[in-house]
């Protein structure tokens, strides 16, 4: 993740936030504005400050101020109240009217005139243990329930802390809409999407800690921010009364945000003392266990009023290594995070001092509204230091791409420098290499028979020099990028019987065994490379290994074809198997040591050549898109394979009869062919196999041979054609034949490898055969196309 994502989800959750906040004044505008009331509903509107309380059925009422706070006329916060407030109406409603209450507990018993129109009966009920708390309370009136003169209004409250009511509010419904809808988006969905816009912030944070686990303040504080959301969220949205067990959840989710709080600090400290962290982990674990017991056993409203203390503590002690961390900020930001942390904490302790019921009963709590803004600078501080590191990542990454850039520049250099050299050594060697030969060759045949084994040495050294010639050449035509594929249908059983047939005497000589698998598949490859990748193997193997045998065997293996060649040699250790690939590399053959890869000084034995060949071969397999493995166990020999795609195999029975050898007897073939060796070739394979073969040089002779035939009456069983001719193409003349003779079948027959030739081939749809091509080849292809 680089600076620039991450400034820009930092810039896209500001905005998240911004629409939010933004969100809540228009809407409430928007209300007032289309539901601002006329002045008989305003002037119906009736505020009540007053009314008479008891805390029992059975005592006298005493009349109390509203707002009233329980803890300020120093009675229990904790318990069940009754108030009683008269309502004077001077005229009976015809429309919907409510009470509006900006406190009044969750837990309630409201009766208007004997009427129940909210919550339900407190009878019985332990208010320790079900009360609820004050919040914001919208209650609707039925006008049928209101009448003319003295209306009595009757609230049971009960409290499990902060109990009191605040000023009563009723009127016509649409008269006080706007004003409880502005006091809800305030006191309730400002805070919810300050806390959900923190909470993206921080699963943020802990996405980039997930890409980046050494980011470990980045996600330790983003954990604690999305348990802070998610505790502030949880205030706003569980229902108390209802189920003790949120209130549980609720207070275990403070429990474990103070404990990230202060982890968090510790990693900030750079080394964590473990007994720290044992001590804060066994802390966390007991306070846990006890908020279980509390709730187990009605007493949570004990444990926590014990436990907020330690936690306000633990948040103060935690306060040092961020002091400490800050160090290296700049003042601004500094002082931002000192006015971010003392506000939070002061938030807090406000927030407990409120719980306990010590405060006004109009009170909120301010942790809901301070901490996103506290996280918010904590955050942005951080990552502004991830930005920055980022920043300073990328610099570094610009200079090292440069570097890399100048150095593989030098190195290509230098590559195509040894190129040269190696394409001029090559090709300066070989014209004495020639002579030599040829004067050996010569030799021989005039020497005396005493003096033939001396003869036979030096032609066998000339050879060697000669296949050393060779492979520096092929190398360097590898490296140029002068080698093209010409991918074709490969049979390898011919593949097999040529190495053999190159490779049989060595083997004999070495007094080893030499065996290949019989086979009737093909592959679809280059056949010169793709010999020259076998050869190159089975000459590798047969050279490293001194007893047993090599053995070459084809496998299918779904739709491709796994060519492996086993020796029995003295293996290749795995830590040297990646480097037998390299130019100019021999594994040693040391007696009494383990075989070691070493450089080719080029003074090597003959037998062991320039280490150029499996070079060659991963290079050639790379070209053609084959696969290339090894498997090697030390002193047990290895496996070299290599996969090659699968082609159908030729089918062996063309069109007559089995061990028919006129397999076209009766059809009549014209073959279109420029050059008159290939042409006089083709007319006499096509002849023995029984056809009648008609022969034409180019395309204009063809139209003179057409023009003079009945049109649709051309007389062709199967068209033969070379793609390109003089003077015109295959496609031109198969247009002309099936202009005059309907759809008549083709096989184009071309030598050419150019990329959009064989693309125009390819999307034509014809059977095509590329040059050169055995009979067996041909045969197969005239019979494809004929079906």
């Amino acid at each position: 993740m680089n600076t620039a994502t991450v400034r820009l989800l930092a810039i896209v959750l500001c905005l998240l936030a911004l629409c939010g906040l933004l969100s809540l004044a228009p809407e409430a505008v928007r209300a007032e504005e289309t539901e601002t009331p006329d002045e008989g509903r305003r002037s119906a509107v009736i505020e009540v400050k007053e009314a008479l309380f008891a805390q029992d059925l059975h005592s006298a009422p005493m009349p109390v101020p509203l707002p009233d706070t329980w803890s300020a006329r120093d009675l229990d916060d904790t318990g069940i109240g009754h108030y009683r407030i008269h309502i004077e109406l001077q005229a009976a409603p015809t429309e919907m009217w409510a009470l509006c209450m900006s406190r009044l507990s969750d837990v309630h018993e409201v009766r208007l005139n004997g009427w129940l129109v909210s919550g339900a009966a407190l009878d019985h009920l332990d208010p320790v243990v079900a009360g609820g708390y004050p919040t914001l309370q919208w209650i609707s009136l039925p006008p049928h329930m209101l009448r003319v003169g003295v209306n009595h209004l009757e609230l049971s409250v009960a409290h499990s802390s902060r109990g009191g009511l605040s000023t009563v509010v009723v009127g016509p419904a649409a008269a006080m809409a706007g004003h409880y809808l502005t006091s809800l988006r305030l006191s309730v969905m400002l805070p919810i999407w300050l806390n959900v816009a923190g909470a993206a912030l921080a699963v943020v944070m802990l996405l980039i800690w997930w890409r980046r686990r050494s980011e470990r303040l980045l996600g330790s504080f983003g954990a604690l921010w999305v348990l802070i959301a998610v505790s502030n969220i949880a205030h706003y949205n569980m229902v108390t009364a209802a189920s003790p067990l949120l209130v549980a959840a609720f207070f275990a989710l403070q429990l474990v945000a103070s404990a990230t709080l202060c982890r968090t600090a510790m990693v900030l400290s750079g080394h964590p003392h473990p007994v720290a962290l044992g001590i804060l982990q066994v802390s966390t674990t007991v306070l846990l266990a006890m908020a279980a017991y509390g709730w187990l056993t009605d007493s949570l409203e004990a444990v926590r009023a014990g436990s907020y203390p330690m936690m306000f503590a633990g948040m103060v002690l935690a306060i040092v290594p961020l002091w400490q961390e800050t160090r290296r900020l700049p003042l601004l930001l500094r002082c931002a995070l000192v006015a971010a942390v003392a506000v939070s904490m002061l938030a807090a302790l406000h927030d407990y001092v409120y719980w306990r019921g010590l405060t006004s009963v109009m009170d909120t709590f301010w942790l809901p509204y301070a901490l996103p803004v506290s996280l918010a600078i904590v955050g942005g501080v951080l990552i502004k230091r991830l930005v920055g590191a980022l920043h300073q990542v990328e610099q570094l990454n610009a200079d090292l791409e440069r570097r890399v850039v100048e150095r593989t520049h030098a190195l290509q250099q230098a590559n195509q420098a040894k190129t040269r050299f190696l394409t001029a050594a090559s090709h300066d060697l070989r014209q004495p290499v020639v002579t030599i030969g040829l004067l050996i060759d010569l030799l021989r045949e005039q020497v005396p028979i005493a003096l033939r084994p001396m003869t036979d040495r030096v032609n066998e050294a000339v050879s060697s020099m000669e296949d050393l010639l060779k492979g520096l050449l092929d190398l360097s035509r590898l490296e140029a990028g002068t080698v093209r594929p010409r991918l074709q249908t490969v049979a390898l059983q011919a593949l097999f019987d040529a190495i053999a047939t190159h490779e049989g005497e060595t083997a004999r000589r070495k007094g080893i065994t030499l065996r290949f698998r019989p086979t009737r598949d093909a592959v679809v490859s280059d056949p010169v490379m793709l010999e020259q990748i076998l050869r190159n193997l089975v000459s590798n193997a047969v050279r490293y290994t001194e007893s047993g045998g090599v053995l070459m065997a084809a496998r299918r293996q779904g739709e491709t074809l796994r060519i492996e060649v086993w020796d029995t040699g003295l293996g290749i250790p795995e830590a040297l198997q990646h480097t037998v690939f390299e130019e100019f590399v021999q594994i040693a053959d040391q007696r009494g040591t383990r075989p070691v890869a070493r450089q080719s000084d080029g003074s090597g034995d003959g037998s062991r050549g320039l280490g150029l060949g499996l070079s060659i071969v991963q290079r050639s397999a790379a070209l053609l898109g084959h696969g290339l493995h090894l498997r090697s166990r030390l002193d047990r020999g290895s496996c070299f394979s290599v996969r090659v795609p699968r082609a159908p195999t030729p089918p062996t029975v063309p069109l007559g009869p089995e061990g028919d050898p006129y397999p076209l007897r009766g059809l009549r073939l014209t073959v279109v062919e420029d050059e008159p060796a290939v042409q006089a070739a083709m007319r006499a394979r096509l002849e023995a196999w029984g056809a009648t073969v008609r022969t034409h040089d180019g395309l204009t002779p063809l139209r003179r041979h057409l023009a003079s035939l009945p049109r649709g009456h051309v007389g062709i069983d199967l068209l033969i054609t070379d793609h390109r001719l003089r003077g015109a193409t295959g496609v031109e003349v198969i247009e002309a034949v099936r202009r005059y003779g309907g759809p008549v079948p083709v096989l184009v027959v071309t030598g050419d490898t150019a990329p959009d030739d064989l693309s125009l081939l390819a999307a034509s749809g014809l059977q095509v055969l590329h040059k050169p091509f055995r009979a067996d080849a041909l045969l197969a292809a005239i019979v494809q196309a004929l079906r």
